[in-house]
C-alpha cells in the first residue's frame, strides 16, 4: 500500500472576477463549488468538501472586519483558492497552472 502525503496549497489570482475564476476552476478540475456567504470569509465565497477530506475554498483576499488582505503575505492576490487535505497536489497544480493570472503561493505538507 502506497502512502501519500497530504498538502494544503494556496493559489492566488490577480483577477478580481470571482465568478469567472470559479467557472475556470470548475472546468479545469471537473468539480462543482457550492456558493456560501460569510462575513469572516469576505462575503460571497465557494466551497467543496469538509472535515479531513479534500477541500476547496475560493474567496476574495479581503478581511471585511479590518479591510486588510486575508492573506497578508500575498496582498497582490485578489482572489484566493485553497486546496486543503489533498493527496494529489501535483496533479491539481498541473491543471490549475494552465489558467491565466494564477500563482501557487504556498504549499504545506501536513
Amino acid at each position: 500500500m502506497e502512502w501519500k502525503m497530504k498538502t494544503n496549497d494556496l493559489y492566488g489570482f490577480s483577477t478580481d472576477d470571482l465568478e469567472a475564476t470559479r467557472l475556470a476552476i470548475e472546468q479545469a478540475l471537473g468539480i462543482r463549488l457550492v456558493a456560501h456567504e460569510s462575513l469572516y470569509l469576505g462575503g460571497d465565497y465557494y466551497r467543496l468538501g469538509h472535515g479531513d477530506e479534500e477541500q476547496f475554498v475560493l474567496r476574495r483576499n479581503i478581511d471585511l472586519l479590518d479591510a486588510e488582505p486575508a492573506e497578508l503575505k500575498f496582498p497582490q492576490a485578489r482572489i484566493l483558492f485553497y486546496v486543503n487535505e489533498t493527496e494529489r497536489s501535483e496533479e491539481i497544480e498541473m491543471l490549475l497552472t494552465k489558467l491565466p493570472d494564477i500563482t501557487l503561493l504556498r504549499r504545506k505538507f501536513i
